[in-house]
C-alpha cells in the first residue's frame, strides 16, 4: 500500500475518466431507485487487501444490489479515477491518500482504518537493532517524499538527528527493486512494507543471504512518540454518494469487519483466495506476510484521534503528504 509516489498524489487529476471494467457511474449501475446494480470495491494488488477481496467474495444481499465485484487499482490515477467517476464505491488506500483525495476535493468519506503496520527496516547486519544504528550508512528507500521516507526522517528526527546528514538515503522508485537489490546483496539495508520485506528475504535466503526485520516501524513509533506501537497505515473511503444509501455503508462496515478477522483466522484460506487475484506475488510470499501485517478493523470515529495525530505529524514534515491540512469532522463516517 505505499507504492504511491508523490508525483502520483500530485497528479491525481490528469485522467478524467476509465473504461476497464466496462461499468458505467453510479446512475447506471442502478436497476431500480434505491438498489444497485454493481458494488464496486477496489484495493491494490497486495495483501493488504484480503479482506476487501473477501467481502466481494462473500457477496452482498440483494436487496442492496445486484452484485459485488473487486478491482485491482495500480495507481493513483487509476484509483482517483474510479471513484470520481463512480466507477468504485469502497477503495482501500494509504491513509494519507484518503486526506489527501478529500483536501484536492475527491468526494470521499473515511468508513475506518484496518491495517495498523506494515512497515521494516530489513538488513543482513545481524547486530543492527534501531534505525539509530544505521548511522553513516547507505540504506534504500522507496518512494522518495512518500510515508517510507517522510516516517524514516520523523523517527529519526525523533532521535534528534536529521536523516539527510546521519544516512545515505538511496532511494529507489519502487519497493520491488529495494527488495531485489537486497536479496541479491547488493545492499544491506532497505525500508520495506510487506510482502516486499518477506519477498526479500525468501529471495536472499535462496541466495544464500540471511536478512531479517531489524525495525518494526510500529514499535520504533511507540518509543518515539510515547503511544500504542500501532500506525494506521491504510483505511477505506466511500464515495459520499453513498451517505444517501445508509442501509449499504452499513453492511460494508459489517462485512469488512467480519473479512478482517476471517483474514486473521484463516491465513491459508486467504492465500489462496488471493492467489487468483495478486498474481504477481509468490502464493509462500503472500501467506508468510501476513503475519506481519497489522489487521485491525476500527471505525473512523474511534479511530479519529489516531489518524490526526498520525496525519498532523507527517504534515509536520510534508504537508504535500496529506493535501496541506486536517481533514475536517465531516471526513469521517458516523455509523
Amino acid at each position: 500500500m505505499s507504492g504511491l509516489t508523490r508525483r502520483e498524489l500530485l497528479s491525481l487529476g490528469a485522467r478524467a475518466g476509465l473504461a476497464t471494467l466496462g461499468l458505467g457511474g453510479l446512475s447506471a449501475c442502478r436497476r431500480a431507485p434505491g438498489r444497485l446494480q454493481t458494488i464496486v470495491i477496489q484495493g491494490a494488488p497486495s495483501p493488504p487487501s484480503l479482506a476487501l477481496l473477501r467481502v466481494a467474495e462473500q457477496g452482498v444481499p440483494k436487496e442492496l444490489a445486484e452484485e459485488v465485484r473487486f478491482a485491482v487499482w495500480s495507481t493513483a490515477d487509476e484509483m482517483r479515477a474510479r471513484i470520481t467517476s463512480g466507477q468504485a464505491h469502497f477503495s482501500g488506500v494509504p491513509t494519507n491518500v484518503a486526506a489527501a483525495l478529500y483536501n484536492r476535493g475527491v468526494p470521499v468519506q473515511l468508513l475506518n482504518a484496518y491495517i495498523w503496520g506494515i512497515l521494516y527496516l530489513v538488513t543482513s547486519d545481524p547486530n543492527l537493532s534501531s534505525l539509530a544504528d544505521l548511522k553513516g550508512q547507505p540504506v534504500l528507500i522507496p518512494f522518495r517524499g512518500d510515508l517510507p521516507d517522510i516516517l524514516t526522517q520523523y523517527l529519526l528526527r525523533r532521535e534528534g538527528v536529521k536523516m539527510a546528514s546521519f544516512l545515505q538515503a538511496n532511494y529507489v522508485s519502487t519497493a520491488p527493486e529495494a527488495a531485489q537489490l537486497l536479496a541479491s546483496g547488493r545492499a544491506a539495508h532497505a525500508v520495506l512494507s510487506e510482502p516486499s520485506a518477506t519477498l526479500a528475504i525468501l529471495k536472499a535466503k535462496q541466495n544464500g543471504i540471511t536478512l531479517r526485520r531489524a525495525v518494526d516501524y510500529c514499535d520504533a513509533w511507540a518509543q518515539a512518540t510515547g503511544r500504542p506501537p500501532r500506525l494506521p497505515m491504510a483505511a477505506v473511503v466511500a464515495d459520499r454518494t453513498l451517505g444517501e444509501r445508509p442501509a449499504v455503508l452499513e453492511w460494508f462496515q459489517g462485512a469488512h469487519r467480519a473479512a478482517v478477522d476471517w483474514v486473521i483466522a484463516h491465513p491459508d484460506e486467504a492465500t489462496r483466495m488471493g492467489a487468483h487475484v495478486f498474481e504477481a506475488i509468490p502464493a509462500e510470499a503472500m501467506r508468510q506476510s501476513i503475519p506481519f501485517i497489522r489487521f485491525s478493523f476500527v471505525e473512523a470515529q474511534s479511530a479519529r484521534s489516531e489518524i490526526e495525530f498520525f496525519l498532523s505529524e507527517m504534515q509536520s514534515l510534508s504537508p504535500e503528504l496529506i493535501g496541506g491540512r486536517l481533514p475536517p469532522d465531516e471526513f469521517y463516517y458516523r455509523g
